[in-house]
């Protein structure tokens, strides 16, 4: 090797060495936060954190002792082999307990019980070939050569070493794209980010010299943003909320089911002697022609038949009043959608990723009207939200693009603006908007607009 070679790679492994020491320091402070907030995280995902972290450091344990320990001491060489098949070891408990977390969100079922203990039955072949390498190195995963000072690899070491705990890695993606219906879409790019983030890293360490440290720390990494996108206080409790709001839908629906029980029968107990009444009257009528019982039956019969008419009356008015109140509150069923939501303020954003997430639509968020039109040029939306107000180009402006540039076609676009006020609807018509909202937004509002124009309300 060169003088030239040698320095770069030094310098390689030192830049890598500093990654995973920030990325170990990045796990202690998500640790603290975990320990913080002990009760509010799922079991599952403690576990997962705390193998990351422990992998990363005992990565860095391994490259520190095998690059100063002294060769000549007679334990040196097991050590060293010790160190770093645990090292190795690393790769699988991050892929083992990351199935392990994902499988808490799914509900169980056959499939999940057999993917279940495939993934056992994986993750016991590679703690069994991890012992045997202790044993056997240059046989299995890793030996290490003093006299070159460089690792040695066999073909196991890829099989096992990156094989195994990728293929455990991949069973957990299969887990979510077979129940990717239990699992958000945000939930589904921030576990597809970590996942990518794990690949590239043991892609990385697999490729390049043994030396090169980057797969630990990038596991580190995955679950950082795992924690802070999916499993912070704060992503709890929104996500606390939008769970109370489903719940509270549904007992708003078995309400609405139980009062249409009840008017159902209060028809048939109503109906039923009333129909008997005006029955017998008629065979009276028919059979006896007496003048005082024939003025009484027709005094029945026009009575009867009052009664009748305000009883059909009074039901239909429910009905109605169910009817109006359903499709104020039905969700839009738009899976297989995919909606646009332009607005410069976070929260705001925030706000509406959050109500149309419930809907199943794939949600794409810009925060101006020109990052809006660059996302409408790379692909059709069936539904655009734009927000009125917006620095540079505000949402008028953006829709009188949208429409010059041939972008909006049969698009339905809703207009959300603080105005108020039938002036206001007519300008926004005019403009070619075939919606509008008023902010604060409320959820019954917004599905029944975009039910109106794309979607149906679920039914009862």
């Amino acid at each position: 090797m060169s003088v030239r070679d040698e320095l770069i790679r030094n310098i390689t492994s030192q830049v890598n060495v500093n990654i995973e020491e920030v990325a170990g320091v990045f796990g202690v402070i998500l640790l603290i936060f975990i320990m913080i907030d002990w009760k509010h995280n799922l079991a599952s995902f403690r576990l997962l954190a705390i193998a990351a972290v422990a992998s990363d450091f005992m990565d860095l344990i391994a490259t520190y002792v095998t690059f100063t320990i002294d060769e000549n001491l007679f334990f040196a060489h097991f050590l060293v082999v010790l160190l770093n098949t645990l090292n190795y070891s690393g790769f699988g408990f991050i892929a083992y307990t990351l199935f392990r977390y994902l499988k808490a969100y799914v509900r169980p079922t056959r499939l999940m019980h057999s993917m279940t203990n495939a993934v056992d039955m994986i993750f016991a072949v590679y703690i069994m070939f991890l012992g045997l390498s202790v044993i056997c190195p240059r046989h299995f995963i890793i030996d290490y050569d003093f006299v070159t000072q460089k690792f040695v690899r066999t073909s196991m070491s890829y099989i096992i070493g990156y094989g195994l705990p990728l293929s455990l890695v991949t069973v957990t993606i299969l887990l979510l794209v077979l129940y990717n219906k239990e699992f958000s879409n945000k939930q589904k790019r921030t576990i597809f980010l970590g996942y990518l983030l794990c690949v590239v890293g043991c892609v990385i360490q697999m490729l390049a010299d043994a030396r090169v440290l980057v797969a630990h720390g990038m596991g580190v990494l995955a679950v950082v943003v795992l924690y802070f996108s999916l499993e912070s206080p704060d992503y709890k409790r929104m996500a606390g909320l939008l769970r109370e709001s489903r719940e509270a839908q549904d007992r708003i629906k078995e309400a609405q089911r139980a009062r249409e029980d009840l008017f159902a029968g209060m028809t048939h107990e109503i109906r039923t002697p009333l129909n008997a009444v005006l029955g017998i009257n008629q065979l009276i009528e028919a059979e006896d022609k007496d003048p005082t019982v024939q003025v009484l039956t027709r005094k029945i019969k026009r009575e009867g038949e009052s009664v009748l008419t305000v009883v059909t009356q009074i039901l239909n008015q429910a009905k109605t009043e169910d009817e109006e109140r359903h499709a104020e509150t039905g969700i839009p069923q738009l899976t297989d959608k995919y909606i646009l939501s332009i607005d410069d303020t976070p929260i705001n954003l925030k706000i509406i990723e959050g109500l149309l997430s419930q809907t199943g639509a794939s949600i794409t968020s810009v925060r101006s009207g020109k990052e809006g039109l660059e996302e409408m040029e790379k692909a059709h939306f069936d539904l655009v939200v734009i927000d009125h107000q917006m620095p540079g180009m505000d949402g008028m402006a953006t829709m009188k693009r949208m429409q010059e540039s041939d972008l909006k076609g049969d698009t339905p676009v809703i207009m959300v603006t603080g105005n108020d006020g039938e002036e206001y609807r007519k300008m926004y018509r005019e403009a070619g908007f075939d919606g509008y909202v008023k902010k604060p937004v409320k959820r019954e509002e917004l599905f029944s607009v975009i039910n109106s124009l794309i979607g149906r309300g679920e039914k009862s």
